[in-house]
């Protein structure tokens, strides 16, 4: 049984979301919520939205990791994927608020001009890094050599040095090395094609 002013390892706590155990959602939800709030006040004022943003955000986090989405590697790789998901799931949001608001203007233009869209709550840049951030996430994925997928993720997300790397995976830091550098060069091109498409 958990007490309840207990607080468990990166690692119970992982492992405790992954069997969907009450104690570990809540843990969680303490533990990550002013992150989430953080990151859903830079994309809106609104104080309702960054409350469902943030809930949701949560709620899909602990859903990923009971589906197997995260696999705990080594200490602060839990923390390390949630600091990269969590703005992914939170700029989704505000995506799909988007479209819903587009679909609503849309649907006004037989009536009457069509309103200029919602400019309210626009913090560019940040809306703008966390985009690239989306692309960097799905390009990395998109890799078919699962090594350099995974070398890469320690390097970029959990910024690990070479030499540790390589100790992780169990290979020579020359090979860790060669698939960094192709990995990269994978990673620049999925980057350009995506990001230029997206435009």
């Amino acid at each position: 049984m958990t007490g309840e002013g207990e607080r468990h390892d990166e690692r119970a706590l992982a492992a405790g979301l992954r069997s969907a155990a009450p104690w570990a959602r809540r843990e969680f939800f303490v533990a990550a919520h002013d992150a989430v709030y953080a990151y859903a006040c830079r994309l809106t004022r609104d104080a309702d939205l960054r409350r469902d943003w943030t809930h949701d955000c949560l709620l899909r986090l602990a859903a990923e990791v009971a589906e197997g989405r995260f696999v705990y590697r080594r200490p602060g790789s839990f923390w390390a994927w949630f600091r990269i998901r969590a703005p992914f799931l939170v700029l989704d949001s505000l995506r799909a608020r988007r479209r819903l608001e587009s679909r609503e203007i849309t649907a006004q233009t037989d009536a009457e001009d069509a309103p200029d869209p919602p400019s309210g709550d626009d913090p560019r840049l940040d809306l703008e890094r966390l985009e690239i951030l989306h692309a960097v996430n799905a390009c990395l994925e998109g890799l078919t050599n699962p090594d350099q997928r995974r070398i890469l993720a320690m390097l970029l997300f959990e910024e690990m040095p070479y030499e540790e790397i390589a100790a992780a995976v169990g290979r020579p830091l020359n090979t860790v090395r060669t698939d960094i550098r192709r990995g990269r060069v994978a990673l620049r091109s999925c980057l350009v094609r995506r990001l230029e498409l997206e435009r």
